[in-house]
């Protein structure tokens, strides 16, 4: 009963530190400032006009938020859980973007997704 109730506890114990873990690389990435002219160069790209930058930043930031309420709602199973960041997915402005904008956002929010046990290329 002791070893059943010592497991039960690490479960618990390992599945709220595995969430904390995916907050925190949300939040480190909504912190960030993810479209700094120095990371285009990194990318070997030449930044795309600040209008657009704006707007990447913007849309990242607005799909960390909602995948971070996602992360912090009452567990669902994890088929819904994937259904649900799949759609934020998917509602990106996607159209609004160049390929090479596209590559970068995909770049950005995939941590995120990553941090939550999922692989991000099966669902970007």
């Amino acid at each position: 009963m002791m070893k059943s109730f010592s497991f039960a506890l690490f479960f618990i114990f390992s599945f709220n530190t595995f969430a904390q873990g995916s907050n925190v690389k949300i939040d480190e990435l909504i912190e960030n400032d993810n479209y700094a002219l120095s990371i285009w160069k990194t990318r070997g790209l030449n930044p795309s006009p600040a209008p657009v930058i704006k707007q990447l930043e913007s849309v990242t930031i607005a799909f960390l938020k909602s995948l971070k309420q996602i992360n912090e709602a009452p567990k669902i199973d994890k088929v819904e859980e994937r259904k649900k960041i799949q759609l934020l997915v998917d509602q990106l402005p996607w159209s609004n973007f160049d390929t090479e904008e596209k590559e970068f956002l995909a770049d950005v929010i995939a941590p995120a997704i990553e941090s939550m046990g999922y692989n991000p290329w099966s669902i970007i």
